[in-house]
């Protein structure tokens, strides 16, 4: 799969980013055709996690159908919780793109007393190219009344290429706060760069609070010296980054990251692991420039 990135803007993260959350306890692109709108919320279950062993009360999410119908005030009718639709946006503040989308991450994150949930929706633009990046918009959702309200929002366009990215999952990143990790990343010239961006809420949107290395290779450019029988000896480098959470500190409020390089760079063998610290006054985690890079060093 062929990526792109860019880098959005890193304001400082909300104080009451975390007093909210405390409240709340790829591929080639898909095919343009919809399937039918999913009609009751028995259809598509929202995947939930066991309470941590620091939670008294179990992760608790939103009635299905009520996200849906939330879905449709956003995106139409044909809006749905599992598989694709094609379409517009209804609503402005998510764009005008003629996409295929679907919701291609979803989570309970709330509690018995505040469900809720966090939701993505990927868009694959229809006249996407190589450099055309992916729609992603976030949802922050709670229950109010008999409905699901979006607490917070963004609609962000800043990752992969050809209209796709390779993955979006949610992940926990505190005691009391969750988020997005995005998969992307950006081929060009030989040189494969592959990349997890973290999102998080703030405040009543969501921001990229680390973007780091998840694959890192020159596979492609070497073939291509291989052919010429051009290629310096120690040109070939191929990484991969394995990120992890230490959870460790229950007072936290955001845990640091780990992240395992290894594989070949430029005629050594790499075996090391980087730590990422989360900086509280910005709100971000400080990556080190080895896991930003775009080569052997």
């Amino acid at each position: 799969m062929l990526y792109a990135r860019s880098t959005p803007s890193r304001a400082a993260l909300s104080a009451c980013l975390l007093l909210a959350l405390g409240a709340c306890g790829q591929t080639p692109a898909p095919p343009a055709a919809a399937a039918m709108p999913a009609s009751t919320p028995e259809v598509v279950a929202t995947r939930t996690r066991e309470a941590p062993h620091d939670d008294a009360m179990p992760v608790t999410g939103l009635d299905g159908g009520a996200v849906r119908n939330f879905l449709v005030t956003q995106y139409g009718d044909l809006a749905q919780l599992s598989g694709d639709w094609p379409g517009t946006p209804v609503v402005a503040e998510l764009g005008s793109d003629a996409a295929s989308r679907e919701v291609c991450a979803r989570e309970a994150i709330g509690t018995p007393d505040a469900p809720a949930e966090l939701v993505a929706v990927c868009g694959v633009p229809d006249d996407a190219g190589h450099a055309t990046t992916a729609r992603i918009d976030f949802f922050l959702l709670r229950a109010e009344a008999d409905a699901v309200s979006a607490v917070a929002r963004a609609h962000m366009d800043g990752f992969g290429s050809t209209g796709d990215v390779a993955g979006v999952d949610v992940r926990r990143f505190g005691p009391r706060l969750y988020g997005f990790v995005v998969e992307d990343g950006f081929t060009g010239q030989g040189i494969t760069i592959g990349n997890s961006s973290l999102v998080l809420p703030d405040g009543a949107g969501f921001r990229v609070a680390a973007t780091l290395r998840s694959s890192l290779d020159n596979l492609g450019a070497m073939a291509g010296c291989a052919e010429r029988d051009d290629c310096a000896s120690d040109a070939a480098y191929d990484l991969s980054f394995d990120l992890d959470i230490d959870d460790r500190d229950a007072s936290a409020a955001a845990w640091p990251l780990r992240v395992r390089e290894q594989g070949e760079a430029c005629g050594r063998r790499i075996e090391r692991t980087h730590q990422v610290p989360f900086d509280v006054a910005s709100g971000t985690w400080t990556v080190p420039d080895a896991l930003q890079r775009e080569g052997c060093d």
